[in-house]
């Protein structure tokens, strides 16, 4: 789901709530944009087209997927899809992330490619606020980001040799470069980031520019919603900066975005990709929308995420006889 595409079409509606007021506006900004709604297949061009219904099928349907549930640091209860590889003491996870507006289903094309190309366990999380997941407000990436290392610390507990990959879409990938920036737990090695923005802020006056009559000034409608926000769920917006993140980053990031991105635009791609300080490689794909890419080159996408976890090592997509500590510092 594009947030951009949601906050103009809440921002267009603003008017009458305008009204009654600066307050009634920002609220049902607040509202129509950060407070949990359900998906809605039928108003999201972002992720329907057919790899991605046949991602959404291949999880729901999984004969080994398995719900499993993670109480958060703020006390709400969290839901995961879980299968577990086929490959008898498997240690290796790759943990998707959905964006916006959507649940695990949606990145089920990426957990597949990991489940069946390598033979992979996969956990495909549902955000707060999301899918089956508890939550008040959509997290933007921080609290999400928070969550997802709570994710991670229950696979090392789980398996405590577990090497693990991180790969976010959207929101999704917000949430994983957010992660990176936090004290990320050892076992997670690469992360993939496709189409994030550079912070939640940036994203939101984003979509408020394009509108093309504006209720209050860009600055004004931002700073009233967040502070709704840090009044109604002790959450400062602000903090959802992955940008920021990845200048303190260690952990090899590969970058994804489609050149035709009008809601997240590529150039959000571009500077979290020179922002980064940890070792980084990146992939723009042409002629792909906002979340299409690997539905627009479906074997460039690959090639490329492949070959870049198996240059940061190999035994992140492939057994080996454990002799050496393959990620030993």
């Amino acid at each position: 789901m594009k947030i951009s595409k949601v906050l103009g079409t809440a921002l267009g509606g603003t008017a009458f709530a305008a009204a009654g007021g600066l307050a009634g506006a920002a609220l049902y900004l607040y509202d129509y944009c950060l407070s949990p709604k359900p998906y809605d297949e039928k108003t999201d061009t972002s992720t329907n087209r057919a790899v991605f219904r046949e991602g959404r099928r291949w999880m729901n349907e999984h004969v080994r997927r398995q719900d499993v549930y993670l109480l958060s640091w703020d006390r709400i209860q969290l839901h995961g899809n879980l299968i577990v590889s086929n490959t008898p003491g498997c240690h290796r996870y790759a943990v998707c992330v959905h964006g916006y507006r959507d649940s695990a289903e949606s990145v089920g094309v990426f957990a597949r490619h990991y489940y069946e190309e390598y033979g992979m366990n996969v956990l495909l999380p549902d955000l707060r606020g999301h899918g089956a997941s508890e939550g008040s407000y959509i997290g933007m990436g921080y609290d999400d980001a928070k969550d997802l290392i709570a994710w991670i610390h229950a696979i090392e507990t789980r398996d405590p040799e577990a090497v693990v990959i991180l790969h976010g879409l959207s929101m999704g990938a917000a949430t994983v470069l957010t992660a990176t920036g936090m004290e990320l737990p050892h076992s997670v090695k690469a992360v993939i980031s496709d189409c994030s923005y550079t912070s939640a802020m940036e994203e939101f006056a984003h979509g408020y520019e394009q509108l093309p009559k504006k209720v209050l000034p860009t600055e004004m409608a931002l700073q009233m919603v967040r502070g709704i926000c840090l009044a109604r769920n002790h959450y400062d917006l602000a903090k959802a900066s992955p940008i920021e993140a990845v200048a303190g980053s260690s952990t090899p990031t590969l970058f994804i975005h489609g050149e035709a991105d009008r809601y997240v635009p590529a150039e959000m791609g571009k500077r979290l990709y020179e922002a980064a300080a940890c070792r980084k490689d990146c992939l723009w794909v042409h002629g792909a929308g906002h979340a299409q890419s690997v539905a627009e080159d479906i074997l460039g996408y690959w090639s490329k995420v492949d070959g870049f976890l198996e240059s940061v090592s190999p035994w992140i997509l492939h057994d080996n006889i454990k002799d050496v500590d393959p990620f030993e510092d």
